[in-house]
């Protein structure tokens, strides 16, 4: 038997310049920085106006969350209420499908890890060599598309047939929502809690204390009106 050759994988964006690296550190910057300031925004939001801000969070979260967190599911709610199916450019090309290029991106967080790359010179060759130093792990930006921002890319699409680079009609089964687990309201509470730590926390607890106040203030006055 012969052997084989493995072909080095070439890493991403192996061959940007220099300035193509800088602003792409900085798009990834600015674009976490814009998921971070959309949770924050949208969990202030839920926490002060009552459960069925959150209840709508719920069902909206277990359609576009798939395999991302909540948090991230918060802040696409902020950027995008109506999205339908959530994700990113590639995987919309597992579906034979394309971006937009005028599509704005819903930005989120998602985890990396990895190998930590450096350059050092070879002292035997005198050649400057690529060499594994440990790990790294942490939070980078990611974008993401809602099924609205594409169409269908070199075939035409697979539920209604519309011809690549058209849009697919309202109709077509490509829009479906795709249901998955609906957080309980404790989860959402949990991290509406952890997200505003700084300002105080939030409990579940009080709210509902709040929700059960309003609505005996409500008995009260339909009981008052019935006896007049």
């Amino acid at each position: 038997m012969g052997s084989t050759t493995r072909r080095a994988r070439k890493r991403p964006r192996a061959d940007f310049t220099p300035e193509q690296r800088a602003a792409y550190a900085e798009r990834k910057r600015a674009d976490k920085a814009t998921a971070i300031a959309y949770r924050e925004s949208a969990a202030e939001l839920l926490a002060t106006n009552g459960f069925a801000l959150i209840d709508a969070f719920r069902t909206y979260a277990s359609r576009v969350m798939g395999h991302r967190t909540l948090g991230n599911a918060l802040g696409m709610m902020a950027q995008r209420p109506d999205a339908l199916r959530v994700n990113a450019a590639l995987f919309w090309a597992k579906e034979g499908r394309a971006v937009r290029p005028d599509a704005d991106p819903i930005c989120v967080l998602a985890r990396r890890k990895g190998n930590k790359i450096v350059e050092e010179e070879n002292p035997d060759t005198g050649e400057t060599e690529e060499t594994v130093k440990g790990k790294w792990s942490g939070w980078t930006a990611e974008r993401v598309f809602d099924v609205r921002d594409t169409v269908p890319a070199k075939e035409p699409c697979q539920h209604c047939g519309t011809a690549p680079g058209g849009t697919c009609p309202d109709s077509c089964a490509v829009y479906e929502p795709v249901f998955g687990p609906v957080p309980t309201r404790e989860e959402v509470a949990e991290l509406l809690d952890k997200m505003l730590r700084d300002e105080g926390g939030f409990d579940l607890d009080v709210l509902e204390a709040a929700a059960d106040e309003a609505q005996d203030l409500l008995d009260e006055e339909d009981g008052e009106e019935d006896a007049e």
